[in-house]
């Protein structure tokens, strides 16, 4: 800052003249924060740090030192120093921290049991926080969170849990594991895991409000309790197919959920909108990579918003895009998107601060941009989702066959095989209308 003026009444600094620099930090001449005083936003984190983490920090090699060492160096200190001051899951940290027992994930999950639902939000916000920073190794949360959430509807329904225990442990969890390849985000795999533990409590509380055991049920209860409700009722069929296999109920039909056959681009739009994702400057960078993965390989935005950092590789010289198993070579105008998609500045926050695993960073620690706020900027930039995804997918279903479109993909055989025939020109009606007409008309046409 030019504070002074020399005999000649030039404007000097105050160095020059003899004096510091007022607005530099006097522990490390670094520009004071405008939001603490007279520190700048570093050395106030590192002393909040001291004043939290306390005595746990002194072992070298312990965890606690580990995470401050980390956050102390982190690229943006005002959002741990935000955190740590303002934050539930901060002041939790600090709590634990005084009790100076190593952290486990064991302790924070029976701490997560034994709160509120609020509660658990933050020891998981806590959790995700002390894994991006080394303090806790990385945990598979998928069957830490679905057990859970089968512990919380066991308090409420006990009645129910010698039937709900069997059926997540032997029927959804498996399930739920095996398609963690597929690279479909965490969210939505609990999400589906949730929705169905809470429809079987349901069915099973209304059939024993009728006064019914679950052997008892008759297809008439099962058809009146799919009406009575809204369409997700029909997500029930999971269960009520384990349970007929088990011998716990009677063969009964709950049919899939009804859907409306999905709605596609013409084929002039579609390429217009992938032009425009490949071309236009205007548009944000995440927005025209992820529309352009949408329009040319159909992938849901649930996978797309949960590609890794590593999914972009470079095989024989040519950049290459793993959604599954099988690598597939980009064309170039998405290989530069896709690659300078990663060497930009992650935005602040979080993102800034966790060390780089996502194409599509998001704002809590080492997690991934969730899929509805990446729908939700889409949509704003008037990109379609679903007829964009339905289009890709027709396209890609009539060049390629079935066995070599799932492992591309991602997709399950069975789930390539059904839109092989939606793509492919059924005859069938046709020819059996042909057989049924006179011989002299079929001869006029």
């Amino acid at each position: 800052m030019l504070i002074a003026f020399t005999d000649g009444r030039r404007r000097v600094c105050g160095p020059c003249t003899g004096h510091g620099d007022p607005y530099a930090c006097p522990r490390c001449a670094s520009p004071r924060s405008y939001t603490v005083r007279g520190l700048c936003d570093r050395c106030t984190l590192q002393d909040e740090l001291d004043a939290v983490l306390g005595p746990a920090a002194e072992a070298p090699d312990g965890q606690y030192a580990r995470m401050r060492t980390a956050l102390a160096e982190c690229d943006h200190p005002r959002t741990a120093l935000n955190w740590i001051r303002n934050s539930y899951s901060g002041r939790l940290l600090a709590s634990l921290a005084f009790t100076g027992r190593p952290l486990t994930h064991d302790d924070l999950e029976t701490l997560a049991r034994s709160g509120t639902r609020g509660d658990a939000q933050t020891i998981d916000y806590l959790r995700e926080v002390l894994v991006a920073y080394q303090a806790l190794p990385e945990r598979d949360e998928l069957p830490a969170r679905i057990e859970r959430h089968l512990a919380r509807v066991g308090e409420r329904r006990p009645e129910h849990a010698l039937l709900l225990r069997p059926y997540v442990r032997w029927s959804l969890l498996p399930r739920a594991r095996r398609a963690a390849h597929r690279r479909a985000g965490l969210k939505h795999r609990i999400r589906w895991a949730y929705t169905r533990i809470n429809l079987a409590a349901a069915f099973l509380t209304a059939m024993r409000e009728r006064g019914l055991a679950l052997a008892d049920v008759t297809q008439h209860e099962v058809d009146a309790w799919l009406a009575s409700g809204p369409g997700t009722h029909y997500e029930v069929r999971d269960f009520v197919v384990w349970a007929a296999r088990r011998g716990h109920s009677r063969d009964l039909l709950v049919p899939h959920r009804p859907k409306a056959d999905p709605e596609g681009l013409d084929e002039d739009s579609h390429w217009e909108f992938l032009q425009q994702c490949l071309t236009d400057t205007a548009l944000p960078l995440e927005v025209r990579t992820a529309g352009a993965v949408l329009l040319l390989f159909g992938q849901h935005v649930t996978r797309i918003a949960a590609l890794p950092a590593d999914a972009l590789a470079t095989v024989d010289g040519h950049t290459v895009l793993i959604l599954d198993r099988t690598p597939i070579r980009l064309p170039e105008p998405l290989a530069l998107l896709l690659t300078k998609l990663t060497r930009q500045e992650p935005p602040g926050g979080w993102a800034a601060n966790s060390p780089r695993r996502w194409l599509f960073p998001g704002t809590r620690p080492g997690r991934h941009l969730s899929s509805t706020v990446l729908a939700r900027r889409l949509t704003a930039h008037c990109i379609p989702v679903r007829p964009a995804r339905t289009t890709a997918l027709v396209q890609l279903a009539q060049d390629l066959p079935p066995a070599i479109l799932a492992p591309m993909l991602g997709l399950h055989v069975i789930t390539a095989q059904q839109w092989r025939r939606r793509a492919a020109t059924d005859w069938t009606a046709y020819l059996e209308a042909r057989r049924g007409e006179p011989v002299g008309r079929q001869a006029t046409r």
